[in-house]
């Protein structure tokens, strides 16, 4: 499989502006195309320190058509008092479903929060309570997780990293978004690649014709540089690792995604798909938005 990524010339889309709670970064962004629009839930820093989650909505796939002046999402619960941030986002019938990090000190929580899809669509941030979706494990971080879009054999599919022994990927399934079971490490960081020191998912897996297609991000353990990659998982036993990426399809080049908070990184929550391309949403260094895009080598479902 090829896939090839070509950057935005508007790039980078999104920045930090003179809004207090955004002010530091924005980086990180879930995405959700409906209709002919695209929506961003991106992580945004301000004065604080603290990480919450900022809106734009896009006119195509790099234009910014509106973006909102507050936060659309804050930590509430004894689990995030240090923030929220990295939401990965799917439409499951009339609700859209969001995982992100809930950050307490140097903890991250797999934690979820839902919203009706109307609401969500006009803007209307009635979110249900944050939650933790995963058992909290003493001294364990957990993040970096997606659901599938849809169900196997009734079952919800959720991807996550649990950082224990190595930084890999793990699956696991639910038929009630409480209990989970069947964990499986699919993924791993591969010695002497471009992801050898861990790895992780960027959004939600893509449906396609020859099986899912997870965009993920690998880091070196040399440069502590991050970079995008993908992985082919078969439709129906998404444990099964059909193909993987031997070189990286996106990586830091640019001076936006050189230097910022955290140099050399190119690190994405999610893509979407428009006229059969992938549409891939990334943030830079830490510091900033951008967008990449790539035809798809196979149609998706």
């Amino acid at each position: 499989m090829r896939l090839k990524l070509v950057r935005s010339q508007k790039n980078p889309i999104l920045e930090p502006t003179e809004r207090w709670w955004e002010n530091k970064l924005v980086c990180n962004a879930g995405v959700l195309r409906l209709g002919d629009k695209t929506y961003l839930v991106y992580t945004a820093h301000g004065e604080d320190g603290i990480a919450r989650l900022g809106y734009a909505k896009l006119r195509g796939i790099d234009e910014v058509e509106e973006r909102l002046p507050y936060p659309i999402f804050t930590p509430e619960e004894w689990f995030e008092p240090n923030g929220v941030e990295d939401a990965r986002l799917i439409a499951d019938g009339d609700k859209v479903f969001m995982l992100y990090a809930g950050k307490e000190r140097d903890m991250a929580r797999v934690c979820e929060a839902q919203i009706s899809l109307n609401d969500f669509k006009e803007a209307k941030w009635a979110w249900s309570r944050h939650r933790l979706i995963l058992p909290v494990m003493v001294g364990i971080h957990n993040r970096n997780a997606a659901y599938f879009p849809r169900r196997f054999d009734g079952r919800l599919a959720l991807l996550h990293r649990p950082m224990t022994m190595a930084e890999n990927m793990w699956l696991s399934f639910s038929y009630d978004r409480v209990h989970w079971y069947e964990h499986k490490d699919i993924l791993r960081a591969r010695p002497s690649y471009w992801d050898d020191a861990k790895v992780g998912i960027a959004g939600p897996p893509i449906e396609l014709e020859e099986g899912w297609l997870l965009i993920y991000h690998g880091v070196e353990a040399k440069t502590w540089t991050y970079r995008l990659g993908y992985a082919l998982l078969d439709r129906d036993r998404p444990e099964i690792v059909l193909e993987r990426c031997d070189e990286p399809i996106l990586e830091p080049v640019e001076e936006y995604e050189r230097s910022g908070t955290t140099p050399n990184v190119v690190f994405s929550c999610g893509a979407i798909v428009v006229d059969n391309k992938l549409v891939l949403y990334y943030g830079a260094a830490d510091k900033v938005i951008g967008v990449a895009t790539g035809n798809l080598p196979f149609k998706p479902v």
